[in-house]
């Protein structure tokens, strides 16, 4: 999805407009959520014995699906639909596919998606980017988000919010992991963020934040990234990273 440019002299007519205007307050190294930091993803993805190199589902995705907390389907004879958002090497997608959805993985890292397919060719992975362009497929009964929206921009949670409403189908079931405020990112005010036009490697939110940007979904569970022990199955977990689930009215 593109808006068309501004007209001479630069004068902001639409909302996309304004968005595409403050992205540029950001440098290309600031802004790793659209097509522009597929080279860094990728690299970073795919370093040797990095942590996000792991096959292992996030702890919180397990422990939810234990608790009976994550969608079945929205319509008889057909498996509940999964969309997941910066799907990286596809660890996520790959565990709820075993699970019996039907996933699509979504990432800018053009390295990224083919990795993924390559390690697991169950869920449809496509190139695309969240906030910036439409997803096939959608509404989805479960969009999950491990790490891309503490990278996003301030102004760009707009747009977030925007895409979460075109991709999550009613009565559908949201689930993001970010870093946690005081444990992992800035705690920077988003004033400063804008005026610095960086984001210091990503922002931290306490989940009262989450809670109050998500303000239109009813929360159903929210805190800190269980233990392999407590979930007692081998998951991705780290002390400095929280998860909230939520759900979307009828």
């Amino acid at each position: 999805m593109t808006s068309a440019p501004l007209p001479p002299p630069g004068r902001v007519s639409t909302t996309e407009q304004l968005m595409e205007l403050l992205d540029g307050l950001y440098g290309a190294d600031a802004d790793r959520t659209s097509a522009g930091a597929s080279e860094f993803w990728g690299r970073l993805l795919q370093q040797p014995g990095h942590l996000l190199g792991t096959d292992l589902p996030d702890a919180n995705l397990v422990a939810w699906q234990a608790a009976h907390l994550l969608p079945p389907s929205a319509a008889p004879g057909r498996p509940p639909t999964a969309l997941d958002v910066g799907c990286g090497l596809g660890r996520n997608s790959a565990w709820l596919a075993r699970q019996g959805f039907s996933v699509t993985g979504i990432d800018v890292a053009a390295p990224a998606i083919a990795e993924a397919a390559r390690r697991s060719p169950d869920p449809t992975y496509l190139l695309r980017d969240f906030i910036r362009e439409e997803v096939p497929g959608a509404p989805f009964d479960l969009v999950y988000d491990s790490g891309c929206f503490h990278h996003l921009a301030p102004h760009r949670r707009i747009s977030y919010r925007a895409a979460l409403h075109a991709t999550l189908a009613p009565h559908g079931v949201f689930g993001i992991v970010t870093f946690a405020a005081g444990r992992m990112g800035t705690t920077a005010d988003d004033a400063m963020l804008l005026r610095q036009g960086a984001l210091e490697g990503g922002v931290g939110y306490d989940l009262d934040e989450l809670v109050d940007v998500f303000e239109d979904l009813d929360l159903v569970a929210a805190g800190r990234q269980p233990t392999a022990d407590e979930v007692g199955a081998p998951v991705f977990t780290q002390d400095f990273l929280h998860a909230a689930l939520f759900r979307r009215h009828g």
